[in-house]
């Protein structure tokens, strides 16, 4: 019975650590989105269909919140404009440089990923590394290192190099996504 439940807890520990290990830390991101303001917006959409995601450019003009949206598919860039005080409050430091790319895999369902290059931006002191959509939205590549990543498969390059990933989930109205 010792060796069973000795067993049970390693499993949980490990279990633990590795979700733990999924989310990173490094760069603080608090972002939130309310959909029902937004429900014809490109990332409202993009929450239920599988397969799509889009790359968010968030930037601060004049005390409220400009949002650049970039599906992967062929509709051109969208841009929202966060007006009300409980939107531009809710939202924070995104990542390591104000993009975020969002989506909902066909596997895994909704996913949130930093939109610089992991690998750029660990041998770097710089923070501008962009990534861009390839292969018909369901990849990204850096244009600086010539990495690839895969987004429906955890955001791994062929080397193992795995997108920064942060938590994002549905919260009543309001999509999430955060480090903390």
């Amino acid at each position: 019975m010792k060796k069973i439940t000795a067993i049970l807890s390693m499993i949980a520990l490990l279990g633990c650590s590795s979700s733990e290990e999924r989310y990173s830390s490094h760069y603080v991101c608090t972002f939130s989105f309310n959909t029902a303001l937004h429900a014809t917006s490109a990332l409202t959409r993009t929450l239920t269909n599988p397969g799509m995601f889009v790359i968010v450019d968030v930037k601060r003009e004049k005390g409220i919140h400009r949002l650049s949206i970039r599906p992967n598919n062929t509709n051109p860039v969208e841009t929202t404009y966060l007006t009300t005080e409980e939107e531009n409050r809710a939202i924070g430091n995104v990542g390591a440089d104000g993009l975020l790319i969002i989506g909902c895999t066909t596997f895994n369902g909704l996913a949130a990923y930093d939109g610089q290059c992991p690998y750029c931006l660990a041998n770097s002191t710089s923070r501008q590394f962009p990534l861009s959509f390839e292969a018909h939205g369901q990849a990204v590549s850096c244009s600086t290192c010539h990495r690839r990543y895969e987004l429906n498969y955890s955001g791994t390059s062929s080397d193992g190099t795995r997108l920064i990933e942060y938590r994002v989930w549905i919260e009543g109205a309001f999509l999430r996504v955060t480090n903390g």
